[in-house]
């Protein structure tokens, strides 16, 4: 027998019961330990990733016809074009095409897609010229991002005008 605190301290074999109870409380423990990382991550403290959309622009566009499509990617790659570096105007349409590819329905997405390639056919040939130099360079900030659009523009192309293909950038 061992004294604790003056008095007995005796160990007694643990019943099934209790020690399941304890294997519970332990559980429980842990849930609320996660719920409560969970929760801290709206403020930025917790490992919760942020799904809210970088561009709210792009986020609208969901459910608007064609011709709303075209003519705001055909505003935003004249914005990206008049930007006046070539990494700045990279540094603008990685995020573009990174947010496009999260949008989880594939129709959608390919909707988008073609939109923006009818968008920048309608585009002046030194826009163009920018814009194609920009793309080039953003294979290598962000490999897997421009390797879902390229797959998804190779399905597009077939499909639009040739006067659109002819004019929409390759990759080198």
């Amino acid at each position: 027998m061992t004294m604790y605190d003056g008095g007995p301290m005796t160990r007694l074999p643990v019943d099934r019961e209790a020690g399941e109870a304890r294997d519970d409380e332990r559980r429980k423990d842990y849930r609320r330990s996660q719920k409560k990382e969970a929760s801290m991550a709206i403020f930025g403290f917790g490992t919760k990733k942020d799904t809210r959309p970088v561009d709210v622009g792009l986020a609208s566009l969901a459910g608007k016809s064609e011709g709303e499509a075209v003519e705001f990617w055909k505003a935003r790659l004249v914005q990206i074009a008049q930007i006046p570096t070539e990494i700045a105007r990279v540094g603008a349409l990685t995020p573009q095409l990174r947010e496009l590819s999260r949008i989880d329905d594939v129709g959608e997405r390919k909707r988008l897609t073609r939109a923006r390639i009818l968008a920048f056919a309608q585009l002046s040939s030194d826009q163009q010229q920018l814009l194609a130099a920009a793309r080039a360079k953003a294979w290598s900030v962000d490999k897997g991002v421009m390797d879902a659009d390229q797959t998804l523009v190779d399905e597009i192309l077939p499909t639009v005008d040739e006067n659109v293909r002819r004019v929409y950038p390759r990759r080198a």
